[in-house]
């Protein structure tokens, strides 16, 4: 067996938005409905999420009372202040990092609309998403004999270009984001692990438990590009 290199990203734990005024304008007026349309999930590495599976949990905090909520949330009124878990089967639609919450009533077509488990969102709510802490395209392990180059990028970014799993003409890109400098520590780490006796999975970078293949380091981020459908 081969060495494996192994990399993960780091996924927070959750992330909140804050639900404006203009967001209600804007979202009225697209054809998916009311208040409730689109928020962009950032922050992950670059991996888009595609399914409600890398999703824990989805919560609305109410700025106040709203009585445009679904059925099966205190029977269809929330007051101040309280705390709402959605259900993610039926209310909340997710693709390419852009989460939609089904509005409870609203402009949009009846299909776009859950009188049950939508959520009518108004300004001042927050909606947060509790991220499952390893889901899909969270982590990679490439055969080290793939690796082809490693590139100074610039002083805090180094890029790894290994030949295609799928065997096509295009590299798969990986991007390391580290402390200014750092470059040549990286570039060594990476190399003694591929030239170690002991053969196997060998981290590079993982950022979710903090361990790096050299010390100091100051590892921030982890992005991959790969080959499409993998």
């Amino acid at each position: 067996m081969e060495n494996l290199l192994y990399f993960r990203k780091q996924r927070p734990a959750s992330q909140s938005f804050t639900i404006t005024s203009g967001n209600v304008t804007n979202w009225a007026n697209i054809d998916q409905g009311s208040a409730t349309s689109f928020m962009t999930i950032t922050g992950l590495g670059g991996d888009d999420i595609d399914s409600e599976t890398e999703i824990a949990s989805v919560t609305v905090t109410a700025v106040g009372s709203n009585s445009n909520v679904g059925s099966n949330y205190s029977g269809g009124a929330v007051v101040a202040g309280e705390v709402v878990t959605l259900d993610l089967g039926d209310a909340v639609d997710i693709a390419d990092s852009k989460l939609r919450i089904e509005p409870a009533s609203g402009s949009g077509s009846g299909a776009n609309i859950d009188t049950d488990n939508g959520y009518t969102l108004v300004a001042g709510d927050v909606v947060t998403v509790n991220f499952n802490a390893f889901a899909l395209e969270s982590a990679v392990a490439v055969p080290s004999s793939r690796l082809i180059s490693i590139n100074a990028v610039d002083a805090t970014n180094t890029a790894l270009a290994f030949s295609s799993i799928k065997g096509t003409d295009n590299d798969d890109l990986l991007t390391i984001t580290h402390a200014s400098g750092k470059f040549d520590v990286l570039a060594r780490g990476i190399n003694d692990l591929i030239n170690a006796n002991k053969k196997g999975v060998k981290v590079i970078a993982d950022l979710q438990n903090s361990e790096f293949c050299a010390k100091d380091l100051a590892v921030t981020a982890v992005v991959w590009e790969m080959v499409a459908s993998y």
